[in-house]
């Protein structure tokens, strides 16, 4: 069954979170631990008490940029978050979401969490998506940011993901970076805290080409859209202002084919609520999570 929320005014927004503060807090309280899985290391933190939690961040985004949203779930969720980085020094074949799937999996034993709902962002969506495929009864709900079931690349994202495949550079390098990312995304900022972009710049410049390359590569290879309809698990698609016209295709795509799914708005958000408007997303989590299974 599909229920699409349509947008609604904005709620008044609760006293800003002095971000600085969380992430500290996110380094010193939270649990630190490694893993490896092939050519990877996994490298997360685990906070909080609850049911778990995984969060699968997006694209070009780390795992570090959900700090202030699990700041925030963390009373009610025991949150974990990781980042598979591709490590330069080791052989290593082309990636699919299934080698992603394996690391949330090997993740989840690590905690020895049968069962756990999940929160993807892009690509972390299609991880989660491709998990509960494979894994229906340890997913028992997932919360879709700007998923998709779908998403080949163009042929210049496709030249360049090739290039850039065994870099030892970082997104910092490539030239243009700072305005594209100041005509995306600084809009949805808070106007009266110029230094979380600023974090985001920072955050961001400092991924791996090669990281970005893999994803890039294995979400060319990817569609499930035949079999969205074995997906069991209840599901939020979560939209927000500042999305183009591709994610609004791949968001019908799985309102159209998901079994039981719900679709939400989160205003003036941009592409990266985590850290412009953590509050909403928390708030969206915990009401799906701990809510009533929609038939």
């Amino acid at each position: 069954m599909v229920i699409d929320s349509q947008p609604s005014p904005p709620e008044p927004c609760p006293p800003p979170l002095a971000w600085p503060d969380v992430l500290s807090a996110f380094h010193t309280d939270s649990d630190r631990w490694e893993l490896e899985n092939e050519s990877r290391t996994l490298t997360g933190r685990t906070w909080g008490t609850g049911q778990p939690l995984y969060m699968l961040n997006g694209f070009a985004a780390t795992s570090e940029m959900l700090a202030l949203a699990v700041y925030l779930l963390r009373d009610q969720f025991r949150c974990v978050v990781f980042d598979s980085v591709i490590e330069a020094s080791r052989d290593s074949k082309r990636l699919t979401i299934d080698d992603y799937v394996s690391d949330l999996i090997l993740t989840a034993d690590h905690h020895s969490d049968s069962q756990f709902s999940v929160f993807g962002a892009s690509f972390g969506a299609a991880v989660a998506l491709k998990a509960s495929l494979d894994f229906p009864a340890r997913i028992p709900r997932m919360i879709l940011q700007h998923g998709f079931a779908y998403r080949p690349l163009s042929l210049f994202e496709r030249t360049m993901a090739r290039l850039y495949r065994r870099s030892r550079k970082n997104l910092s390098a490539i030239p243009g970076r700072m305005r594209v990312q100041f005509l995306n995304h600084r809009r949805w900022f808070p106007p009266f805290d110029g230094t979380r972009f600023e974090y985001l710049l920072q955050a961001t410049g400092e991924i791996p080409l090669r990281d970005l390359s893999s994803k890039a590569l294995a979400m060319d290879s990817f569609d499930i859209r035949n079999s969205l309809n074995h997906v069991s698990s209840p599901c939020l698609l979560i939209r927000t202002e500042g999305e183009g016209l591709i994610e609004a295709k791949c968001h019908d795509v799985l309102s159209a084919g998901l079994q039981d799914v719900r679709s939400e708005w989160l205003h003036s958000s941009g592409l990266h609520p985590s850290l412009t408007h953590p509050h909403r997303l928390a708030k969206l989590i915990k009401s799906f999570v701990s809510g009533p299974t929609t038939t």
